[in-house]
């Protein structure tokens, strides 16, 4: 938005070994304009505070019960967070004070800030909330990733989630109101007041019915049983607004073939609505890419793939989503694949990778369309399996620097783009020394087939498959310059 008494730049953020700290000024003014010198004001950072939202809930949890249901799985919870070092416009490194804690209760712990943290692999039995609490002059550069492993039982899989932010509307692009799985929203208020929830449900029809309205008390946590709104919908997305506060929401969705296992998982919401979305590391069998269309018209959208020797056809290149509603796109099996998804209304996207093709026990991951890759972000890695982080097709150079288990960076890698193909490393090439956190850089990288490069992690353990997403770019500048007229 223009404004014709003021213009404004930004510093950048700097992360040791990856990028310099720079202030601009502006031009000055032509002659005979009202004009004042640019001033350097401090603006104000803002803390990170991300949810996550505990152990797996039974039907019996949650609303619409099945009391027959029987929980045998051994399942197991944690939590590893993690802070990393940023630098602030004084010139000062540190990394921010991260805290822990029930939500709703006391602190678990409370690290101050340090020259970087990463916590121990936690377990946890109840609702968490994080916080990295930004100092003057720099944000904090916080994340958490909760995993869920179980290894036995109707819940059997692996199950990883980078812990959402509130938000005062938001929409995730997963879930199903059909037999075999039993999909549930679970939300998390972290103020002192209560708010009120209103639910619409999305599905390949349109909308489901009037949007549900509930209320969550003050630092609770409520879930609703999906296939209680869209009982017979095979793909849904769900559409959350807040009144009176900000909810952080996730979908937990288990599923039975019968009484075969076929996976757990959890996802959160990814980038916003946009006519472009972006989906990167695809590898598994069948895969399906899912697409919500929020707007008032028909969206056709078009999908192309890219994998590691380049771009390639898959089954599907096209699908129309309705008004207000969900479509899904078979892609069968796909190795290190991303894809570029372009429409012709602004949608979001989502995919599901599975180790099987539904035959046997198996399991399944969620992976959501990132945003652009910024200067610096962070993702939390799990102690558990191999990993592999992927890149989208662009240009330019993305560099990685690993975290070790003292909070200390590793010197950073730097990892050439492909214009044409996917990107892949694993975090034991970052560094030979254990890494428990990647901090990642795009500073010099740009997209070649879409607006910018993506990023995402896939985590293969003898329990199962899961996807890794990094946290969003920490709020905040150093300074802006500020020209007043």
């Amino acid at each position: 938005m223009k404004h014709n008494r003021s213009l404004v730049t930004f510093a950048a953020i700097a992360v040791p070994g990856v990028l310099v700290a720079t202030t601009s000024f502006l031009t000055p003014l032509a002659s005979g304009t009202l004009d004042r010198s640019p001033e350097q004001v401090r603006m104000p950072t803002a803390d990170t505070r991300v949810i996550c939202p505990g152990p797996l809930l039974t039907d019996k949890a949650a609303e619409g019960t099945d009391a027959e249901f029987v929980d045998d799985s051994n399942v197991s919870t944690r939590v590893v967070s993690a802070t990393a070092p940023i630098g602030a416009a004084d010139g000062s490194v540190s990394a921010a004070r991260l805290q822990v804690a029930d939500l709703g209760g006391a602190a678990d712990f409370d690290n101050p800030a340090s020259t970087g943290f990463v916590s121990g692999d936690d377990p946890v039995d109840s609702t968490k909330i994080v916080t990295g609490f930004a100092r003057p002059g720099a944000p904090a550069l916080t994340t958490a990733l909760e995993t869920v492993e179980g290894t036995s039982g109707d819940l059997t899989g692996l199950a990883t989630l980078t812990c959402a932010a509130p938000a005062s509307n938001f929409r995730i692009v997963a879930g199903s109101g059909q037999a075999g799985s039993n999909s549930q929203l679970l939300l998390s208020n972290p103020g002192t007041v209560p708010v009120q929830a209103s639910i619409q449900v999305m599905s390949a029809a349109g909308a489901r019915g009037e949007p549900t309205q509930l209320s969550i008390k003050a630092g609770a946590q409520r879930a609703v049983r999906l296939a209680g709104l869209a009982g017979d919908a095979a793909e849904l997305a769900v559409d959350v607004s807040v009144d009176g506060g900000v909810l952080a929401g996730s979908v937990q969705e288990t599923k039975l073939d019968g009484l075969t296992p076929q996976g757990i998982d959890l996802a959160a919401t990814g980038a916003d609505a946009a006519d472009e979305q972006v989906l990167t590391g695809l590898s598994g069998k069948n895969v399906r890419v899912r697409v919500a269309n929020p707007s008032g018209d028909l969206a056709e959208v078009g999908l192309k793939a890219y994998g590691p020797d380049g771009e390639y056809e898959v089954p599907r290149s096209s699908l129309t989503v309705v008004a207000g509603g969900v479509a899904e796109a078979d892609l069968g099996e796909l190795t290190d694949t991303s894809i570029v998804l372009t429409s012709s209304q602004p949608v979001q996207a989502a995919a599901t990778v599975a180790t099987n093709d539904g035959t046997g026990t198996g399991d399944f991951a969620t992976l959501t369309a990132t945003e652009d890759l910024a200067d610096t972000q962070i993702m939390a890695l799990p102690r558990t399996g191999t990993a592999q982080l992927y890149l989208s097709p662009g240009q330019g150079q993305v560099q990685v620097s690993g975290m070790r288990d003292d909070g200390t960076l590793t010197d950073p890698r730097t990892l050439d783009l492909a214009p044409t193909a996917t990107t892949r490393i694993s975090p034991s090439e970052v560094s030979p020394d254990a890494v428990r956190a990647l901090v990642i850089s795009g500073a010099n990288a740009a997209g070649s087939q879409s607006g910018g490069v993506h990023a995402s992690l896939l985590v293969n353990s003898e329990t199962g498959l899961s996807a890794v997403m990094p946290a969003p770019a920490p709020a905040g500048v150093a300074y802006r310059d500020i020209r007043l007229g």
